[in-house]
């Protein structure tokens, strides 16, 4: 066996991947690319590593292993093929597959201070020019897997891979990614709310990331500029927002993009379409119109606009803040029937925890923008949910609370306190999901570190059960709840999130929308970029 060169955790491997898709050029007729710098293992062919494999196949429809790393440590980047070559270059759409996806999974990883797993056991496999049909590419839960279809295209002579689009591919990885933190955010239980919240995360985590090259958004602006004819000194939210959040640019030969959330103001009754991703809309919209209303508050400070390059470094490091903010956001939320409110709450906690002091208004800028929308979280003071969780028994040892689920079981039962608040069937069976530390690390450098609990309780009754309890059905239905335990360093509750169990009004209003769940799920496997077969029975 061949011995590998001496290596440590931390590593990075530099590949060059499309920094928007094919047809994405930079202002002097130059494909637009980005080096990610990837964490390094251990690659064999195919490309295979300890989370991802990538398929690619050949012009009969076989598998043809792409080599990107023969066993070595690390991954090798070839470099970039010609434009008319890239439909073709098998080994390139391996390298995009591979680079854009280890970067989402890193990305989520780092933000969140923890690794992350997927919703079946094993690897992630993508399958990088699948010759489905294009409208049919996207996330499988069933077998863990993404498949990216070929779509005509009249500026090249051959169909053309979706792989080859970065925010498509990173769209789908954070599909996968999320589905594997919380499953059932998006299982046959989920209400429409949860799908959508499902669609803008994904949506988000793609567009954003463009964030964290600073050259790419330079190359966007200027490109921008170019077009426009607008000066840096008249550069204004339009123009930013044109280039930079719009998903899948270009995918049609119209030059027409898959969405384009900045184009106007969400829909008065966005949070009531049955379609998730219009549901989304809202969400998506509060989220980028933070970003950019922080963008250009910064732009009016004295030589922020003295050059392409300094306009590009103050959004590139506004994007990425707020990206890390909606990650870290996602730790703050409960395992089931999260809402749009729970997002924002998620999000204002987790970041009052690593910034306490809110020297430039991110916090502020977002609720504003959620406000916009219909959205709005309790007082700075109440984000925590402990105000009847202040004074509760803590007879648990904190080296168990890290790693034993018994520990955490115990903890929940001497406490009726916390029983009551999220009104826990005392002989129904709580189901601990995980309990996992994390650590982050704070702008002044100290690290962060929090045990990150979440359980779940479901009973199934019979119609004549629910009635007894005060609900209205004729036939048999699944109550579901749980909640989110956050502990500090010391061991003790720092943070709650609790969707309480018996509660009949909170259930009676799930059950009422689950009419609207089925449609909501029947909409989101007939829409672009979602397998069909994926659709799946939805009810409570």
């Amino acid at each position: 066996m061949a011995v590998l060169p001496p290596h440590r955790a931390g590593d990075l491997s530099p590949l060059e991947v499309l920094a928007q898709g094919p047809h994405s050029f930079t202002s002097d007729g130059r494909l637009m690319t980005q080096v990610m710098r990837v964490p390094s293992e251990r690659l064999v062919s195919g490309p295979l590593g300890a989370r991802l494999e990538v398929v690619v196949l050949d012009s009969s429809g076989r598998r043809e292993n792409q080599v990107l790393g023969d066993g070595d440590w690390g991954a090798r980047d070839l470099g970039i093929p010609n434009p008319e070559d890239l439909p073709r270059d098998r080994r390139f759409l391996a390298q995009q597959a591979y680079g854009v996806a280890a970067d989402t999974l890193e990305s989520v990883e780092r933000a969140l201070g923890r690794r992350m797993g997927w919703a079946s056991a094993g690897r992630l496999r993508l399958y990088a020019n699948d010759p489905i049909d294009y409208r049919n590419s996207g996330y499988t839960r069933s077998d863990c897997s993404i498949r990216f279809g070929l779509i005509e295209d009249s500026r090249h002579a051959e169909r053309l891979p979706l792989v080859l689009y970065r925010d498509l591919v990173a769209h789908e990885v954070a599909h996968a990614v999320i589905d594997g933190y919380r499953p059932r955010w998006a299982d046959a239980l989920a209400g429409a709310d949860q799908l959508a919240l499902h669609e803008a995360l994904a949506d988000l985590l793609a567009m954003l990331g463009v964030f964290t090259a600073v050259p790419v958004v330079e190359g966007i602006i200027a490109g921008q500029l170019k077009a426009s004819g607008a000066t840096l000194e008249s550069i204004d939210s339009t123009l930013l927002a044109s280039g930079l959040f719009r998903f899948a640019d270009n995918l049609f030969s119209r030059g027409g993009a898959g969405r384009s959330p900045m184009s106007g103001s969400p829909p008065p009754d966005w949070r009531s379409d049955m379609e998730p991703h219009r549901r989304a809309a809202g969400a998506v919209h509060a989220v980028l119109g933070t970003v950019l209303r922080l963008w250009r508050a910064e732009l009016g400070r004295p030589g922020r606009r003295a050059s392409v390059y300094q306009v590009a470094a103050a959004g590139s490091r506004i994007g990425e803040r707020v990206l890390n903010m909606l990650l870290r956001g996602l730790a703050y939320m409960a395992p089931v029937d999260v809402l749009w409110e729970d997002l924002l709450r998620g999000i204002l906690a987790a970041d009052a925890v690593v910034v306490p002091g809110d020297e430039h208004n991110y916090r502020g800028t977002l609720r504003a923008c959620f406000a916009e929308v219909g959205i709005v979280a309790g007082a700075d003071g109440a984000l925590d949910g402990l105000f009847d969780l202040r004074e509760l028994n803590y007879p648990v040892r904190l080296s168990a609370l890290v790693s034993d689920s018994d520990e955490v079981l115990r903890f929940i039962w001497d406490n009726p306190r916390l029983m009551d608040a999220a009104k826990l069937d005392p002989a129904g069976r709580i189901v601990l999901d995980r309990v996992r530390p994390s650590q982050r690390i704070s702008p002044d450098g100290f690290a962060v570190s929090e045990i990150e609990v979440s359980f779940v309780q479901e009973l199934r009754l019979d119609a004549a059960a629910a009635r007894k309890r005060g609900l209205r059905s004729r036939s048999a239905v699944v109550l579901r709840g749980g909640g989110l335990l956050r502990f500090d360093e010391g061991g003790r509750l720092a943070f709650s999130a609790l969707k309480p169990v018996l509660d009949v009004q909170r259930q009676q209003e799930l059950l009422d929308g689950a009419a609207d769940a089925r449609i909501a799920a029947q909409r989101i496997g007939a829409s672009l970029f979602h397998p069909m077969a994926e659709t799946q029975q939805h009810g409570r």
